[in-house]
């Protein structure tokens, strides 16, 4: 396993060679793809933060020679060079290639990490000022995770919205609104009525409550769109009863719902639920609104529909989620009708090579489609991957090489004090990698 393992690294570094050049010949230009990242996600059925990834790495190893050298000979895995490379550069090279030969994968991650928190910390001190930041992702038991980084000035006002938030969820009958109230003195001034001092609270050591509250503050209060995917709580089921719209509940791109969870939701403003019924002996789904020839441009209603069953752009090779039409696949002009069947989601980009004849869509029925080439011949929504001719390993690489060399337990502090110790006495400093 450990020779296979060896074998996998070396062919990905060749692998990133050949990408490199395809990327700089420009060979994948094409209708509709949009950048070299976009047709490996095509056509090798990368995720595209995955070929995104590959690319970064590839283009960032032209100027590591070591790091290169030791990835080719099956010395460093994928993971430790997509690690490493994210702070490398000319000058940190040689001791960066030290550390990931003799270190584990998990241990390269935790180094780099506190690499690029110090260099940005460090950018941030000789700049003057800090960048805001926050990031969001779902967690496998359900949860939403947030982790956010403001700025001074950008934290003081989060957390007076805090402030104002729990004020506002908390405070009973008998507490003015907010503001607070003012009224005219003697002398005709403008006076600020003083509230009890135990109105305006603290700061809550848990947030959680005054954040929601914000939150449902923005979502009812701000006008949007009548159409707007992402900015409200869409809630699917799956179900025949009309009266328990709970079963096989999910959020929009989310996670599962409970019975009451799906209660709760309901109760405030903004929430849709698309309810999925039984499908048909032909597949189709349910909630089919057909207008017919009756009306050429789609309702609010017929957008939520064919948006939530494109989920973006049907073109194969994209999946863009804005700048989308609602297009007749068969031209209005032609007889065509304004429902399921016949509309389908473009971006921009596909909708107007669409009618500069880069390719033609074809409707089936049962809201069915099919794209393909100004030939005939069908665009696939990920080609079969062929093996071309015979591999055989490498021999020349030793079977245990990619084993890290005794790499033991991780003093992170340590580790980093040398690193810097050496670099920081380094007589020129190159940018950051990206």
């Amino acid at each position: 396993m450990v020779g296979h393992a060896t074998q996998i690294a070396a062919l990905t570094a060749r692998f990133l060679d050949l990408l490199r050049v395809f990327d700089e010949r420009g060979v994948w230009n094409g209708a509709g793809i949009r950048s070299c990242a976009h047709w490996l996600s095509w056509k090798t059925g990368l995720s595209l933060r995955t070929a995104q990834d590959h690319l970064r790495i590839a283009h960032a190893l032209t100027e590591l020679p070591l790091l290169h050298a030791a990835f080719a000979q099956g010395r460093l895995s994928y993971s430790k060079i997509r690690a490493v490379t994210r702070v490398a550069t000319p000058d940190r090279e040689t001791e960066l290639v030290n550390l990931a030969i003799s270190a584990t994968a998990a241990q390269v991650e935790r180094v780099v990490r506190s690499i690029a928190h110090i260099d940005r910390a460090q950018d941030e001190y000789a700049a003057g000022r800090v960048e805001s930041s926050a990031r969001w992702r779902w967690c496998n038991d359900g949860t939403l995770a947030v982790t956010m980084r403001l700025s001074p000035v950008d934290g003081a006002r989060f957390l007076a919205g805090v402030v104002r938030s729990e004020y506002e969820r908390t405070r009973t009958t008998g507490d003015p609104d907010v503001p607070i109230p003012t009224t005219t003195g003697d002398d005709g001034e403008e006076v600020v009525v003083a509230a009890k001092p135990d109105l305006w609270r603290h700061v809550p050591a848990n947030i959680a409550d005054a954040v929601i509250v914000m939150a449902d503050a923005a979502r009812t209060a701000i006008a949007m769109p009548e159409f707007a995917p992402g900015a409200e709580i869409v809630i699917h089921t799956d179900t025949d009863s009309p009266t328990d719209s709970s079963v096989d509940a999910h959020l929009d791109d989310g996670p599962a719902l409970t019975a009451a969870e799906v209660d709760e939701a309901s109760c405030g403003g903004s929430t849709r639920t698309i309810d999925h019924a039984t499908r048909t002996r032909a597949g189709r789904r349910g909630v089919a609104l057909t207008f017919g020839r009756k009306r050429r441009l789609p309702t609010h209603a017929l957008l939520r529909v064919v948006f939530e069953r494109d989920r973006g752009c049907r073109h194969p090779v994209c999946g863009r989620t804005r700048h989308l039409h609602a297009h007749h696949v068969r031209f209005w002009r032609d007889g065509g009708t304004t429902d399921p069947d016949n509309l389908i989601m473009l971006c921009s980009t596909h909708h107007q090579a669409l009618h500069h004849g880069v390719f033609t869509i074809a409707a089936h029925g049962n809201q069915q489609f099919s794209f393909h080439r100004p030939d005939g011949t069908l665009i696939d929504t990920a080609p079969t991957l062929a093996v071309t001719g015979d591999w055989l390993p490498n021999t020349t690489l030793r079977p245990t090489a990619i084993t890290p060399i005794e790499p033991g337990p991780l003093d992170l502090a340590y580790t980093i004090e040398v690193l810097y110790g050496i670099w920081d006495h380094t007589p020129s400093r190159h940018p950051i990698a990206a």
